[in-house]
């Protein structure tokens, strides 16, 4: 019984080192830039040295004809979280917004959709 539980305490262990590992892999600005280009957007990416607030890691902007999207990496949730109400709540809409996280996708539908 006690080997049983070790087993399933080691299974469990290295699924969480796995998910952990992929999330840090999957989360960054690269990865969404060859995402976009692959969908046929023209991108550009930049990191937030000069974020007044300090609030914004990275972000890419992919465009192509007829569709935009934004994807930005705030330092914190609670940044993310405020910064997808305020797209969400903003007087001229931005189309869909999407938030994972820390990361934030706005802009058209296609756009938002090849970003997921």
């Amino acid at each position: 019984m006690r080997a049983n539980k070790k087993i399933v305490a080691v299974v469990a262990i290295i699924a969480l080192v796995a998910v952990l590992g992929v999330c840090l892999v999957a989360c960054n600005a690269d990865s969404y830039t060859k995402k976009l280009e692959k969908a046929g957007y023209n991108v550009s990416s930049y990191k937030a040295e000069k974020d007044e607030e300090g609030k914004i890691e990275w972000g890419v902007v992919g465009t192509k004809v007829g569709s935009m999207v934004t994807v930005v990496k705030y330092k914190s949730s609670d940044d993310a979280k405020k910064a997808e109400d305020d797209h969400k709540n903003a007087i001229i809409k931005v189309g869909e917004v999407y938030r994972s996280g820390k990361i934030v996708i706005w802009g058209d539908a296609e756009g938002v959709k090849a970003a997921k």
